[in-house]
């Protein structure tokens, strides 16, 4: 069983499902809107940033989990990947937060991207040496 791809999968599921719910709560969604004032004002940007936030993760995690599950039929070590996931998770985990919950932040914005980099970075590097 590909159990180091399901941790990852679930675990990157569950804060898709949160910025999902961000999102739908911004756009003035009627299940969410008993949890603030009805005059409740959501600025233009606030709304776009946290769009981005979802969709980016939308973006990379599905490729990214690909890859995992393949290396994982493929008999990679466990231990690399695990290396990866956590770096691609803290990684996503940073820049979603960053566009869907606070103000810009240079310093989350570029470490998730870097982190996310070094997580995919490290499943191909662990292609290759699969495939030599």
């Amino acid at each position: 069983m590909p159990e180091v791809t399901l941790v990852f999968a679930t675990i990157l599921s569950s804060f898709m499902i949160i910025l999902s719910f961000r999102v739908l709560d911004l756009r003035g969604s009627p299940v969410t809107k008993f949890l603030h004032k009805p005059n409740r004002i959501v600025d233009d940007e606030t709304l776009q940033r946290s769009i981005r936030g979802h969709g980016n993760l939308v973006e990379y995690a599905p490729l990214f989990l690909i890859l995992m599950f393949i290396l994982e039929l493929s008999g990679a070590p466990q231990t690399q990947l695990y290396f990866s996931g956590v770096a691609f998770t803290v990684g996503r985990l940073m820049h979603g937060i960053v566009f869907s919950f606070l103000n810009p932040n240079m310093f989350l914005r570029i470490g998730g991207m870097a982190l996310t980099f070094v997580g995919f970075l490290g499943l191909i590097r662990t292609s290759i040496m699969l495939l030599l």
